[in-house]
């Protein structure tokens, strides 16, 4: 371990800054025992320097060690503490005027235009307060939007809110996303609630590094490129992915391809090859050789800036600039050392971007293929130069395969079954475009030579959708699965023990290996059963729709809107392989009482108590109301009587109060799901 530690110094610092952001995650910051840790670590360090003798300071040599690293998991801490405290947003859900900064140019949405701003000052009848947040703001669509570009300054008058968790089973958390995005929260502003006051004339590089981009997507344009095409050729070569129509991220996921539309260590060996050769002549020079990997390192960064400093980008250049300056220094560079090291300052810079998942399957790709790729290519020894690119080409398929399918299915509960041919076809194409784009860039000034390069990269960008869109249709192109967290450990664990096993070949490895995937298919047995014993009702919280799933012998959906019920739920009855559910219509009073379990529910979507009279109080356990329910004293008291009071999502604030205090009065339970995020009930296993 000694051994791996001293080749390999930034595993151990990566492994203890990963560990301190986790904590504060997990524990919070506090003050007086961050500071007791640090006194701890700092005394740990200095009484490894107090011992003369050398026999006692060898036996002591681990104290520097742990203090150093102490210290690193406290860094870890603090960096994640200031980070949220810079992004802290003390105006959640305030009406307000804000002076804010276009990050970006607007993106055009069906209703509105999304901007990506930073807001600078919250101004009011007390005073200005400077602020330091981000935010989107969905203005409504209009000419003067359209015009709107990075750097323009405006005034708004909205109300920046966090959006809440929806709660539903199984849905993708926005609001924990956009917070680790550092984004303060959304609004909606109305064409008169906003003006343009100016331009920031400040230098900014992010503000340079959207302008330079959105220059060469002119470039595409103003040259033919348009539709899927231009949305393919500008994720590919640009990481610009708002042109991507949403059937076409949905092909190339399917195909596992969809890492070719994601700007990463790939484009950037080609584009670093590139300028390679470009800059080739300055070889000819003793000082030209000395300036040549510097230019490279720029450019480089340039193209990093550019396509939006993605984690994948921002590990490859990393690489690639360790890489080239270990050559001109005349050291050999150790490739797992600097992919630790670009995680160490990723981290340190952003530690949010633990939890992203570009991040996360960036790094778990490229350590598998420097690790796997040459294994698995050594396996079969091909001599013909053809077949053997193409089992190298399959091998790095493989290795990245074995490093991401475990995240993959974690957090998108699908495998792609035909990747291996989808990698056939797009990494050659991707390598042909990022060759014809740049060759695009560097003729787009001369007439005729420009339309004809944009001509060709136009039809192998067709070509290569075509044959995207003809695996995505082959028989059993996608297996649908779903892992949780401790099946997620295991497998990875279950890989480590697996590269242990190659190392060492012991007995003890394999042993870990059978008994990492023996804990796999105890969960998933476990899972397996829970599931099959599901019971209960599920109010789901969508202020869109009434939409209430009863599971148990039957699979039934009551609900307001069949397509939003079958948008809200597919993933919930997918991971616990439910039955295709029976959907009602809520039209009239019949159909929306029933019992469950020996209880008693009944859903109102309208005043159907409001005009009628009744002798003895309708006796429920569970009332669930809606928006068209009107709140006063005489349902609950005349018509209904609850033991439970559920009010739906589309329930309006207001409204919501006035039940809340008729619960309170009546001494019924109550629950809003408009608040507290989908209501489930009676679950058990």
């Amino acid at each position: 371990m000694s051994d791996f530690t001293k080749r390999l110094p930034f595993f151990l610092l990566l492994v203890a800054l990963a560990s301190g952001i986790l904590l504060y995650h997990w524990l919070g910051f506090r003050e007086v025992l961050f500071g007791a840790l640090v006194c701890l670590g700092v005394v740990a360090i200095v009484l490894s320097f107090c011992f003369r003798r050398p026999e006692i300071s060898y036996r002591f040599r681990w104290l520097f060690g742990c203090g150093f690293l102490l210290l690193i998991v406290l860094l870890g801490c603090f960096v994640t503490h200031r980070n949220e405290t810079k992004q802290h947003f003390p105006f959640d859900g305030q009406q307000g005027v804000y002076r804010v900064e276009m990050l970006e140019n607007p993106i055009e949405k069906p209703r509105s235009m999304l901007c990506r701003v930073r807001l600078l000052q919250r101004i009011d009848s007390v005073g200005t307060v400077s602020l330091h947040n981000k935010a989107i703001l969905y203005l409504a669509k209009d000419s003067l939007a359209a015009q709107l570009v990075a750097g323009d300054v405006l005034l708004v008058s909205a109300t920046v809110t966090q959006p809440r968790p929806s709660g539903n089973p199984e849905a993708f958390d926005y609001s924990l996303y956009l917070r680790r995005q550092g984004f303060a929260g959304t609004s909606f502003v109305s064409a008169q609630r906003w003006q343009k006051v100016g331009h920031s004339e400040k230098f900014s590089i992010l503000a340079m590094a959207d302008k330079s981009r959105q220059y060469l997507l002119d470039i595409y344009t103003k040259l033919g490129i348009d539709g899927d095409e231009f949305g393919m050729l500008s994720a590919l070569t640009l990481g610009y992915k708002d042109a991507l129509a949403p059937e076409l991220r949905e092909s190339f996921s399917t195909t596992g391809a969809m890492h070719v539309l994601a700007v990463s260590g790939l484009h950037v060996g080609i584009i670093f090859v590139v300028f390679g050769f470009l800059f080739s002549f300055m070889d000819r020079w003793r000082l030209g050789k000395r300036l040549k990997p510097i230019v490279i390192i720029f450019l480089l960064w340039c193209y990093a800036f550019i396509t939006g400093l993605s984690p994948s980008v921002l590990r490859s250049s990393v690489m690639f600039s360790c890489m080239v300056l270990s050559g001109v220094f005349g050291r050999k560079s150790n490739t797992y050392n600097n992919i630790f090291l670009s995680a160490f300052f990723l981290l340190f810079f952003n530690p949010n971007l633990l939890f992203d998942i570009g991040f996360q399957l960036s790094y778990s790709a490229v350590l598998a293929i420097v690790y796997f790729q040459p294994k698995i290519a050594g396996l079969i020894y091909v001599k013909n130069r053809w077949l053997r690119w193409a089992w190298e080409l399959a091998a790095v398929s493989l290795a990245a395969q074995l490093g991401t399918a475990p995240f993959s299915v974690f957090y998108f509960h699908q495998f792609p079954n035909y990747f291996l041919l989808s990698n056939f076809v797009v990494i050659p194409a991707a390598t042909l475009i990022l060759y014809a784009a740049v060759a695009l860039f560097v003729f787009s000034p001369v007439p005729y030579v420009n339309v004809a390069v944009a001509f060709v990269l136009k039809w192998i960008l067709k070509i290569m959708y075509a044959c995207i869109v003809w695996i995505e249709h082959l028989p059993y192109s996608l297996s649908i699965v779903w892992i949780d967290g401790w099946q997620l450990l295991s497998l990875y664990a279950a890989l480590f023990a697996v590269m242990w096993w190659l190392d060492k070949k012991s007995f003890v490895s394999l042993a870990t290996v059978v008994c990492l995937l023996l804990i796999f298919f105890v969960v998933d047995a476990r899972n397996c059963y829970n599931s099959a014993r599901l019971n209960g009702v599920v109010a789901y919280n969508d202020y869109k729709a009434t939409v209430l799933d009863i599971i148990g012998d039957e699979h039934i959906v009551l609900t307001t809107d069949s397509l939003r019920a079958e948008l809200l739920g597919a993933d919930f009855w997918s991971k616990n392989a439910l039955p295709i559910p029976q959907i009602v219509g809520l039209d009239t009073i019949s159909e929306c009482a029933f019992v469950k379990d020996g209880k008693r529910y009944l859903v109102l979507t309208d005043n159907y108590f409001r005009y009628k009279k009744s002798a003895k109080p309708l006796e429920v356990d569970y009332l669930l109301v809606g928006k068209a329910v009107y709140p006063n004293q005489r349902l609950i008291e005349e018509f209904v009587r609850p033991k439970y009071l559920v009010t739906l999502a589309d329930v309006s604030e207001r409204n919501v109060q006035k039940y809340k205090l008729l619960t309170e009065k009546e001494n019924i339970d109550f629950y809003s799901v408009g608040h507290s995020g989908a209501w489930m009930n009676g679950f058990h296993y």
